[in-house]
């Protein structure tokens, strides 16, 4: 949607937001009573802050014969949702034939920014539209309830097609404890960026969104996540809630608007443990009379809603469903997501929904970054952390400064589907295969990299590691043992010893043609190679060769603080090794980390003064704990002060200690210059079969 007042909060008390940009919410007797027979009426909507003010929303009401009295003990309530830029029933299900079908009240609702002459601004996605629809749906429920009215309060359904998929997918999100069945038609699983900006790949679609954080227009992390209905954290408390509902979704396997993204949200719900039944159409499936087509278009959405869940909307069967509980307009309490910068939140303390978004508070500064047991809490209070459970607010903490420097982390709505393409396959001796292949990273920019499949992953799950490459044009080549110094050909010497390894280009290295402009989303070029690896992870763990829990990460140089970059923001890397890749930032040419592939706001934000800026290596380090972390630093490195490297392993010994992992941080410290010696690698690698194998 386009900003909200209440998601607006830079600059503005947190408190303060909350009072002045609290929507205003109807009361209950505000609100129109139902027709007696088929018809619309309006009801109040949520503000929408693009147009401030009162805003009304057309409900078209079905009742099973025609009549308010055909209502009886068996009848329940049914959204049937029109498409982006239609009308009341376009592109959707005939709701006065699902009414009757299935006997229920079904309801058409001219969600915000319904027909052709949308109102300026961004498209909504979801977010009040998802509201209206619900409030449309309390309306019913509510009015039949105040008249004393039997009806099946436990038979609560929605469909829609393409955008009113959406909607219905948003409305069960918002309202997770209230539907028992959602029929999605092609719709859209999440604001992507392709969709948010028309990008290649956005399906034609054009929700015309900014990047600019001044433009009223703007996606914000937390705006973009709500509108994520396959959302992980989303959907793991949807479940912890409670939620019931099944979830049919249905997709042409030709679909050119969101197919990719049907299969991330199917994938993520069975991973959350929700009732998702997906449906995804083949040419021989189209029949010219329900499927017409394996497109978007699908076919009659009137009657593929009772071709795919026909069974379960049934009023009485033997599989027809009835959701059993209170819904959330009878809970009356708060629905809770948490965002990356804060929650959002819809309360049904009146019954109807009222949407808002809290920001969070921001995270406390450090101006001793050596003194890792210290914890600040917002009120600007210290104690010292005494339990691995008080320390963990550090390490938030500790990832907020990073992305104050570096950029933030891509919210998970970032994620595209990886598209794997293998460019070149080698057969090496003793079975060892090498391919060059290019992944997915997000919507404007794929990676190359060099994966390696030992001969063993064919019959047994490996452990695999990221190998990621120093400062040389020959990028992903020179792990890869294809060019540049033989002794970083580390993915290569991993595999032999029974690993599965990928190399990746570091943006603007190698095969890749990054240009670190702002089109691409990040503030930093660190931040952009961390989200590569990222992705990198997401690959590994789509390997059926691959263990995910045992998934490692080693670098030089470059390569070295690369990874500890990376394992900062991705837990699933359990072991680091990082050769000559640190130092403290008291000890270090600070402007050398300040070009684009780094770290540019070390200097634009805080003039390249270490006191200034909000991290350092200590606390990385830090971060890590109680994962196993190797710190191969030689003595006569020039490039990081090697008393430098002691200084921050000493100051996190302390944090490993407190994890009861004094063993897991080690340093090995080899005489010589900037390398990754024999000896030093040898011990690495030793080191790593200790930790994943």
């Amino acid at each position: 949607m386009l900003r909200n007042p209440i998601e607006v909060y830079r600059g503005i008390p947190f408190l303060l937001t909350l009072v002045l940009f609290a929507p205003r919410p109807s009361e209950a007797q505000d609100w129109p009573k139902l027709p007696e027979k088929n018809g619309a009426l309006m009801i109040p909507g949520q503000e929408w802050p693009q147009q401030p003010g009162a805003r009304e929303v057309r409900v078209g009401v079905y009742y099973p014969d025609g009549t308010r009295a055909s209502i009886g003990p068996g009848t329940g309530i049914f959204l049937v949702l029109h498409n982006w830029g239609g009308l009341d029933v376009d592109g959707t299900a005939s709701p006065s034939v699902i009414a009757k079908q299935f006997n229920v009240v079904a309801l058409s609702v001219r969600y915000l920014q319904s027909g052709k002459e949308e109102p300026l601004g961004a498209y909504d996605f979801g977010w009040i539209q998802g509201l209206d629809a619900l409030r449309a749906l309390w309306l019913v429920f509510h009015e039949l309830d105040a008249a004393g009215t039997p009806f099946a309060r436990g038979r609560i359904f929605t469909t829609g097609g393409s955008g009113g998929g959406n909607v219905s997918l948003m409305a069960n999100k918002l309202a997770p404890r209230t539907f028992t069945c959602v029929i999605d038609m092609c719709g859209m699983k999440k604001l992507n960026d392709a969709i948010a900006y028309k990008l290649s790949g956005s399906g034609g679609l054009d929700a015309r969104w900014s990047r600019d954080p001044a433009s009223p227009s703007y996606l914000s992390p937390g705006a973009q996540e709500i509108r994520f209905v396959g959302h992980p954290a989303h959907l793991a408390e949807m479940k912890r809630l409670g939620t019931t509902a099944k979830i049919v979704t249905v997709h042409g396997v030709d679909d050119k608007t969101c197919l990719a993204d049907g299969y991330e949200m199917v994938a993520n719900m069975q991973r959350a443990g929700l009732d998702i039944v997906p449906v995804w159409v083949t040419k021989e499936m189209v029949d010219g009379t329900v499927f017409k087509s394996t497109g978007h278009s699908l076919g009659d959405r009137t009657k593929i809603p009772e071709r795919v869940a026909g069974k379960w909307l049934q009023p009485a069967g033997a599989e027809a469903l009835e959701r059993k509980g209170a819904t959330d307009f009878e809970r009356k309490d708060e629905v809770r997501y948490a965002t990356t910068d804060g929650a959002y939140v819809i309360s049904y303390a009146q019954g109807f929904p009222v949407g808002r978004f809290e920001p969070a508070t921001p995270a406390p500064t450090y101006q001793d970054h050596f003194d890792l047991l210290n914890v600040r809490s917002a009120d600007g209070k210290s104690h010292v952390a005494k339990t691995p459970a008080e320390w963990e607010e550090r390490r938030k903490h500790i990832r907020a400064a990073l992305e104050r420097v570096m950029g933030p982390l891509p919210n998970p709505a970032k994620r595209v589907a990886l598209d794997v393409v293998v460019l070149e396959e080698t057969k090496l001796d003793g079975g060892l295969i090498r391919r060059k292949i290019r992944y997915g990273s997000d919507a404007t920019d794929s990676v190359l990299a060099y994966l390696f499949l030992p001969a063993a992953a064919a019959n047994s799950k490996r452990p695999a590691m990221l190998c990621l490459h120093q400062t040389a044009k020959a990028g992903k080549a020179e792990p890869a043992g294809l060019g540049g110094n033989a002794d970083l050909k580390y993915a290569l010497d991993l595999a032999l010893r029974g690993y599965v390894t990928i190399a990746p280009d570091y943006p603007s290295f190698g095969d890749s043609k990054y240009d670190f402009g702002s089109q691409h989303g990040y503030a930093s070029g660190s931040m952009k190679a961390v989200w590569d690896n990222v992705r990198a992870v997401d690959l590994l763990e789509t390997l059926s060769e691959v263990d995910a829990t045992r998934i490692g990460a080693i670098g030089h140089s470059l390569g070295g603080h690369n990874a500890m970059l990376t394992a900062v923001f991705e837990p699933r890397l359990k072991a680091i090794v990082s050769s000559c890749g640190f130092c403290t930032f008291l000890k270090d040419d600070l402007p050398s980390w300040t070009g684009p592939v780094y770290m540019p706001r070390i200097k634009t934000e805080f003039g390249n003064d270490a006191a200034r800026v909000p991290f350092d290596y200590t606390e990385i380090v830090a971060a890590f704990a109680p994962r196993p972390f190797l710190a191969c630093a030689a003595e006569g490195d020039t490039d990081f002060d090697i008393t430098g490297v002691r200084d921050v392993m000493q100051a996190a010994q302390k944090v490993y200690d407190l994890y009861a992992a004094s063993d897991k941080l080690r340093g090995y410290y080899p005489p010589g210059p900037h390398a990754f010696p024999a000896d030093a690698r040898k011990l690495a690698y030793d080191w790593l079969d200790q930790m994943l194998k």
